[in-house]
């Protein structure tokens, strides 16, 4: 067996195929948190409008003809609720850590959790590794 064999097998050579959504995902570094910010918000107010029309508005007269299709639109807004969703809460995450860290006034301190700090900047992207860096030269803390 090559050594490039093993490495498939194991899977770290599937990081660098991946898959064609794996590759997508990953070229939106940067943008990910506002496309899983709205992604999830528009797919909750839809399955909210969806839920409203079977719940309360297919008995009524003019109202009625729609159920069919908010059946579907919910099943299809909940399924891209339930993976964006957990997307976004994972890079709000980030954003909280950035915010905590900023907030600490202790240099020894701040000096301890830099390395949260980074890997909640780089996760994000989009400047915020930048400002992160930037912040903690401001501070005095050595990279």
């Amino acid at each position: 067996m090559k050594a490039s064999d093993a490495l498939v097998l194991n899977g770290e050579g599937m990081s660098e195929e991946g898959t064609f959504f794996g590759r997508l995902w990953a070229k939106q570094h940067g943008k990910q948190f506002g496309i899983t910010a709205v992604t999830a918000g528009s797919s909750g107010v839809l399955l909210v409008a969806c839920m409203y029309q079977i719940l309360f508005l297919q008995d009524h007269a003019n109202w009625n003809d729609y159920t069919g299709g908010a059946i579907i639109g919910a099943v299809v807004s909940l399924i891209v609720f339930l993976i964006s969703f957990p997307e976004y809460l994972r890079f709000k995450g980030h954003v909280v850590t950035l915010e905590e860290l900023k907030e600490i006034q202790s240099t020894s301190e701040l000096r301890r959790r830099k390395a949260e700090g980074d890997e909640a900047a780089e996760a994000l992207g989009a400047g915020h590794l930048e400002q992160w860096k930037a912040f903690l030269d401001g501070r005095g803390v050595k990279r």
